[in-house]
């Protein structure tokens, strides 16, 4: 994958030395197989699964595959997940202690995996197959108690559904078990970086883990003075695979400190996205008799379906424990997840959505004790047709602005593909819950219209004197997901606070109930100087560049008024050279907002990453306000107050930014026009946070 940053030498050297003496690769191994020729030599290979010759990586149509040693490795994804075969072995002697292969794809043993047949009595006596992850990780048959005999390795592959396939490579004897990863040792030899949270496309005011795989913001919950950012996260390598929990707390909602992994992936079972609430009256029974227990709601992934688990915490989320009866959740379905619950003072119980993700229908639950659930109703398939999938949903109630002491209720789900910019993205209904259904009272909407900003959801449990409702979402797409960025990948959007308001974005359609989404007020400690150009208010034609001061100059937030006028367009370039810049502004034609990445730097990764993403935006007395956070590698436009959001990836080569002006060849103005240098979140404080 083409990156723009990079590490300094030092940190390559010890990671390639770690993974070299930690992944039982030593001389004192024997190498049973490591696939690395341009045949199957030495095994006898039937069916169509694994092509002609061992796979060179990734296979067309899959999920990029990594974690594999050399150049080669068995895929069984030749075809399609549809194709199938096996593999076996010539005999060998068995003369270690252990058996080791790193491992990926599906996880149904009944149909596919690698098995170990002695040859005396022809029995498969050992078999291990994937995690549903295309990232390869160790595992290993003790195998003490065979010394001496002779065996064979089958690898098959009869899955013809989802996941129907296998990645096996480095196959060894070794006389010491290999593990699987080692998060705190990548870690520790990661944080003696002098590239540590500064790397060139580090998002220095957005969230993002500190090396590794990260997507869907989960368990969003403040709890003792702290708010608790959980998230989706792969302890082993950086993509997408072993999904866990990874966890960093904070006690402004701007700056955080990393946590150790909170829920992890666990006997073959990925902990997938959730919620977590704050027991307050310990109707579940699972608190110490202290203070309100900390319960994580989930979806635990593995063996075919999808179920919703319990965990809770007694320690403000620092340790977790499983509850003993798990799953509370069962319909024997492979794609029911993504709980969200909330506690509803009218009814005086517990509310559970979950999404039914194929058939785009969210399932209503209510509990008293977060453990026992009972169905109560349904909503969808409704909003955008024929694209698939619901999933990550949300509910919760807004205040109206413009009509005084009224409040809708907002139900927020999102897609994998089709959203109005390509890609995943998210949709939501305005309606009413009254306890029992929701009911929507108009089309649905867009989230946001750019093509970054997928499964926001919402924090819980906020101190009563804040009002607010904020939330947060992951800053990527699943279509481009493989963002060039290492040894981290993906980052979230600043928190934003949410109301309602009821506008009419064309004058011959009737008002609709608008989701408004504003940057949270805390952002602006971040401002460390402000330019108010002497030329604030621009008239056209002449053309104004504007340099921001060094050394901060990639981290930028905008504020101005963009006069029409004649023009067809007005707006701002932020230029990291002459040729390389991001586009903001407003088009007659479209009678909206864009942002265009086209030239932004590396476009070329992903086909579908270029592109000009529009939002609809009313003019206000023939003006449109804009407010813009541009990071090394995010941007973020807010229109008219946030009445529509873009949000965008980019990945410049340079960071040096420059601000210019921009109109067409008829009358127009930029008004009011602020900047703000804002400052770096990993660079300038520690926070005061027990571990």
């Amino acid at each position: 994958m083409p990156s723009n940053n990079h590490l300094d030498a030092w940190y390559l050297i010890a990671v390639f030395f770690f993974v070299g003496s930690s992944t039982a690769c030593g001389d004192s191994n024997l190498i049973i197989a490591d696939f690395e020729g341009s045949t199957y030599s030495g095994w006898t290979v039937s069916g169509t699964a694994f092509g002609s010759e061992p796979a060179t990586g990734t296979l067309p149509n899959q999920m990029h595959v990594s974690g594999y040693f050399g150049s080669r490795l068995v895929n069984t994804f030749a075809d399609g997940d549809s194709s199938i075969g096996e593999a076996i072995s010539q005999t060998f002697a068995i003369e270690a202690p252990y058996i080791a292969f790193l491992i990926g794809g599906g996880s149904d043993a009944k149909l596919i995996g690698i098995e170990l047949i002695l040859e005396r009595t022809g029995e498969a006596i050992r078999v291990e197959t994937g995690s549903e992850s295309e990232r390869l990780t160790w595992k290993f048959w003790d195998v003490r108690d065979l010394k001496a005999e002779k065996a064979r390795l089958r690898i098959f592959d009869r899955a013809t559904g989802g996941w129907g396939h296998i990645c096996i490579d480095q196959i060894i004897q070794t006389e010491e078990p290999p593990k699987a990863f080692d998060l705190d040792r990548e870690l520790a030899l990661y944080r003696q970086s002098t590239s540590y949270m500064n790397e060139s496309l580090r998002s220095q005011f957005h969230f993002s883990p500190e090396i590794n795989w990260m997507n869907d913001p989960n368990g969003l919950v403040y709890h003792e003075g702290e708010y608790h950012l959980f998230h989706q996260y792969n302890p082993a390598g950086n993509d997408w695979g072993h999904m866990s929990w990874g966890h960093a707390v904070s006690n402004d909602l701007i700056h955080w400190k990393h946590l150790p992994l909170a829920i992890p992936e666990s006997n073959g079972k990925m902990a997938f996205s959730g919620c977590c609430v704050i027991d307050h009256r310990n109707t579940s029974q699972l608190g110490d008799g202290i203070s309100p227990p900390m319960i994580a709601i989930y979806t635990a992934h593995g063996g075919g379906k999808q179920v919703q688990n319990l965990a809770f915490s007694h320690d403000r989320g620092r340790t977790w424990k499983a509850y003993d009866s798990n799953p509370v959740l069962d319909l024997n379905n492979s794609d029911f997840r993504d709980p969200k619950v909330f506690w509803h003072e009218p009814s005086d119980r517990w509310f559970m959505l979950v999404s039914l993700a194929v058939e785009k229908v969210i399932v209503f639950y209510s509990s008293e004790n977060l453990k026992d659930w009972v169905e109560v109703s349904r909503f969808g398939p409704a909003g955008i047709v024929n694209k698939p999938n619901w999933e990550c949903p949300d509910l919760f109630e807004l205040p109206v602005e413009n009509e005084p002491g009224t409040t809708r209720w907002v139900l927020e789900t999102d897609i994998g593909n089709g959203s109005v910019a390509g890609g995943s993205g998210g949709e939501y209904f305005v309606g009413t819950f009254d306890g029992i259904h929701f009911k929507t009272q108009q089309r649905s909407q867009w989230v946001d219209y750019g093509r970054d900003f997928y499964a926001p959801i919402t924090w819980s449990n906020l101190p009563k004197e804040d009002k607010r409702c904020i939330w947060i979402g992951w800053l990527n797409n699943w279509e481009t997901s493989m963002i060039p960025t290492n040894p981290w990948r993906g980052c979230m959007s600043i928190p934003r606070s949410l109301s309602l308001r009821k506008i009419s974005f064309n004058e011959n359609e009737p008002p609709n109930y608008v989701l408004i989404q504003k940057p949270i007020q805390e952002l602006k400690r971040l401002r460390i100087s402000t330019q108010t150009p002497d030329a604030a208010n621009i008239r056209w034609p002449p053309k104004t560049v504007f340099k921001t001061n060094k050394p901060k100059e990639s981290l930028i937030e905008i504020e101005a008024d963009m006069v029409v006028g004649s023009a067809r367009s007005v707006g701002f370039r932020i230029r990291s050279d002459e040729n390389e810049y991001i586009e903001i502004g407003y088009d007659r034609f479209y009678a909206g907002v864009y942002v265009d990445r086209s030239h932004s730097g590396n476009v070329q990764f992903h086909p579908n990453f270029p592109g000009r993403h529009h939002a609809p935006a009313r003019l206000i007395d023939g003006r449109i306000r804009l407010h813009a956070f541009i990071d090394r590698s995010t941007i973020e436009v807010f229109v008219n107050d946030g009445e529509a959001v873009i949000s965008d990836r980019y990945f410049p080569s340079s960071q040096s930014k420059s601000v210019e002006a921009f109109a067409g060849d008829e009358t127009a103005a930029i008004e009011n026009l602020t900047i703000h240098q804002l400052n770096s979140i990993w660079q300038t404080t520690t926070l005061e946070i027990d571990e």
